[in-house]
């Protein structure tokens, strides 16, 4: 047996009964979590340019594209809806270094609306495309994928999804293969989107591992064949993408640890590397009250894995100096902090030129890219403030709770939608593995007007 054809059968395999209470539990708040970010996003710049884009196909009307009216093939909503997913910057970000949600949620839900899937079939899918993607990602190598110039959550999220997708579809094992080797051949992403100062790159990126999934899926359900042993065969993922292959971390408790209760979920609209040092400020500024006129400069120390993303990047959101200046003068990261008119203020662009980051190679390990935070204060009056965290709120070492999740849901969802609408959303998620189908909330999630 193959190491392809293991994981094949592993999803073919996948049953709610199988699932325990605590997969199950992080599978809504996965789905809450995502939905609010889709709905925000149906508003922002990239969402309104995919989702014009996809209107205009004028495909079979089968699945839905979230926030909008709009209804078109199963493929291009996931695309539309992948797209949105990313765009915000505040889709989860499992601890092996992927984003995993914004690529699964958005193939898995054209796909559930499409067969009228239960919340059973849902949670199910769901975290069987974590237990997948998330395990393959770690396989191959963080570092040694960034280091070749890719995306992770790009090659190793569209895995993932068309592992949920082929659930759905109830693939067998060699049809999952198939799918398998039909994603490989789609696999993409290139980390160009580090140069653009928006996130219409990133963005388009997740909404295309997202389409490609459900392409390969549905292709594979038709009986499209795929080659064989994607992961193992001689010409395979891990040697196109990475120079590392650890099969073990691709099966070793294959449906015993379920990924999906590993995630951590986002709360600034910024990378997740800048997460930590924001927790740092917010609570130094709280303790000690003062301003960003007070500051003479502050150092903050990443691992030297993650902190290139991040220093002084021209992807707003991916720009450590200047999120910690906007964060000190306004007191909060969100959408508004991150536009390019906020950006353009020249006096953040002063307080972020007395922000350093450091490369600090002795943070970290060799396979986590995101390590501890450090960070140093220094006043003008000669007050020095000192403090580190090892995870940020809403990471694994201190978890978001379903009250957390829910308001953050409530602040997205609102931009979009109205209180009630939103409030049933939620209703219907709490009782997610109940609903006989998918179709009355992504109907909730949609805009009519």
């Amino acid at each position: 047996m193959s190491y392809t054809t293991e994981v094949a059968d592993y999803v073919a395999g996948a049953r709610f009964a199988a699932l325990p209470d605590s997969a199950v539990r992080a599978a809504q708040r996965v789905t809450l979590d995502l939905l609010g970010v889709l709905v925000a996003a149906s508003r922002s710049r990239p969402g309104v340019a995919m989702n014009a884009y996809v209107r205009g196909i004028g495909a079979q009307p089968r699945a839905s594209v979230l926030g909008t009216g709009i209804r078109t093939a199963t493929s291009y909503a996931a695309l539309a809806n992948g797209t949105m997913a990313a765009e915000l910057e505040l889709d989860d970000v499992h601890e092996k270094g992927t984003h995993p949600s914004s690529v699964y949620v958005p193939a898995l839900l054209a796909v559930a609306e499409d067969v009228d899937a239960g919340g059973r079939d849902w949670v199910t899918a769901l975290v069987t495309a974590y237990d997948v993607g998330c395990r393959l990602s770690w396989a191959m190598g963080m570092r040694e994928v960034y280091g070749r110039g890719f995306h992770p959550t790009a090659i190793c999220g569209s895995f993932g999804a068309v592992a949920g997708v082929a659930s759905l579809l109830r693939l067998d094992a060699p049809g999952v293969v198939n799918a398998f080797g039909l994603t490989g051949n789609q696999a993409a992403g290139l980390l160009t989107w580090e140069t653009q100062a928006e996130h219409f790159t990133k963005s388009f990126q997740t909404g295309m591992a997202a389409r490609n999934a459900v392409t390969a899926g549905e292709l594979a359900a038709c009986g499209y064949i795929g080659p064989p042993d994607t992961f193992d065969g001689r010409y395979n993922v891990f040697d196109a993408f990475s120079t590392s292959r650890d099969f073990d971390e691709l099966t070793q408790t294959l449906g015993s640890r379920h990924e999906i209760e590993h995630t951590g979920f986002k709360f600034y609209t910024c990378c997740r590397a800048i997460h930590a040092a924001l927790d740092i400020l917010f609570d130094l500024v709280a303790e000690h009250r003062f301003t960003a006129a007070d500051v003479a400069d502050i150092r903050v120390r990443l691992t030297a894995g993650i902190a290139p993303l991040v220093d002084g990047n021209p992807l707003t959101t991916h720009n450590l100096q200047y999120i910690l200046a906007v964060a000190l003068v306004d007191g909060e990261v969100t959408q508004a902090q991150t536009a390019p008119d906020r950006r353009a203020d020249p006096a953040l662009g002063e307080l972020a030129g007395r922000i350093t980051l450091v490369h600090d190679p002795s943070l970290g390990t060799a396979r986590k890219i995101v390590g501890p935070t450090q960070m140093t204060v220094r006043l003008r009056d000669g007050r020095i403030f000192e403090d580190g965290r090892d995870d940020p709120r809403g990471g694994t070492a201190h978890p978001a709770t379903d009250q957390e999740i829910e308001r953050k849901f409530r602040r997205l969802a609102r931009q979009a939608l109205a209180a009630e609408r939103a409030e049933q959303i939620i209703a219907e998620v709490r009782r997610l593995p109940e609903l006989p189908s998918l179709r009355g909330v992504v109907a909730l999630a949609t805009d009519h007007s």
